[in-house]
């Protein structure tokens, strides 16, 4: 049982310091995990920049995980020491309204590794015995760690009420965007794919997109218009987050069409034209995290029907976390999901 980890600190904005602190340990139905692989996401670089609302300092950044068990607390009997898990890196209070009825993504006390408390940029990690899944074979430790954004891409496809044969329009081709094309596909939906890297674009051309086009070059309205017989779409999918790309989708979608804002810009106010949404009766949706969504699509990534190993692009190791949090911001050409061992 160790008392002391390695972690990677963020003490303050664009500081993170490789420190020798307390490992923690379980509490009652809690388990400890040592850390095998992590995802670095979006979130990670908004804490490190000190613009995301949930995070403050110090903390250890990081949330899409995976690891072995290595110390179980009280009451635990679902899993046991050894055994090969992925992390649903949420703690709820089990007693709010939203708990009790299931929904517990939308727990009033919602807490999030990495977020409210020390994540998975360390050696261990503490996580709910409840929300912990055993390692699918034949998944990498990296593949396994970025089960979480499959399973919140999922949720969010989910809400859409995709159907074989709609045509649905991805803005964004970064990790989220990535499996959202993917679970659209998957619905049956063709799937017009849009970002401004070019890698980005070959990359959803590879995961099935129907079209997929550099939106710095092709205009994307002109794009959809083309594509649907001037009708819109039927569903658009946001991944971005930026006020622009928010903006644009009702120019896209149909009416009666659907949709969802998976980006955001942590702006209290961003400019959607409410007037088309209540004229042409869209529906407009938004998403945090998963709820019984690892359940669904941890089987999807097993029978190979989700390609995770393509999004991984860069490897850095514990030491180096500031250094990949800082190629993440930067972005551009070539640059993916990156794994955090």
């Amino acid at each position: 049982m160790a008392d002391k980890m390695k972690a990677a600190v963020c003490t303050q904005p664009h500081k993170i310091e490789i420190r020798e602190v307390p490992a923690p340990h379980p509490g009652e139905y809690e388990v400890q995990v040592q850390v095998k692989a992590t995802g670095l996401c979006g979130s990670d670089v908004d804490g490190y920049l000190n613009r995301h609302p949930m995070i403050g300092y110090p903390i250890i950044l990081g949330h899409e995980c995976a690891g072995v068990i290595t110390e179980t607390g009280p009451g635990v009997t679902d899993v046991a020491v050894g055994d090969e898990v992925i992390i649903e890196p949420f703690f709820t209070c089990k007693t709010c309204p939203a708990c009790r009825r299931g929904h517990y993504n939308l727990c009033k006390n919602l807490k999030i590794i990495g977020h409210q408390i020390n994540g998975s940029m360390a050696e261990y990690v503490i996580a709910e015995s409840a929300f912990v899944h055993h390692r699918p074979a034949g998944l990498s430790w990296g593949e396994a760690a970025i089960a979480e954004p499959l399973s919140g891409a999922l949720h969010a496809v989910e809400r859409c009420n995709l159907h074989a044969g709609d045509i649905a329009v991805v803005i964004g081709c970064g990790t989220i965007g990535s499996f959202a094309l993917q679970h659209a596909r998957n619905k049956g939906a063709r799937v017009l794919a849009a970002d401004i890297v070019d890698s980005k674009v070959r990359l959803a051309n590879k995961l099935g997109a129907t079209w997929s086009i550099n939106r710095s070059l092709v205009d994307l309205r002109s794009k959809v218009l083309e594509v649907t017989g001037g009708i819109g779409a039927d569903c658009v999918i946001e991944a971005v987050g930026s006020p622009e790309t928010l903006a644009e989708t009702v120019r896209l979608v149909r009416r009666g069409g659907t949709i969802m804002l998976i980006g955001w810009t942590g702006n209290p106010t961003d400019a959607i034209d409410l007037t088309s949404v209540t004229l042409d009766e869209l529906t407009l949706l938004g998403t945090l995290g998963f709820c019984w969504d690892f359940q669904r699509a941890l089987p999807l990534a097993e029978a190979g029907r989700v390609d995770l190993a393509s999004i991984i692009t860069h490897h850095f190791a514990l030491d180096d976390v500031e250094e990949a949090i800082k190629l993440l911001h930067k972005g551009g050409e070539g640059v993916g999901k990156i794994i955090i061992e």
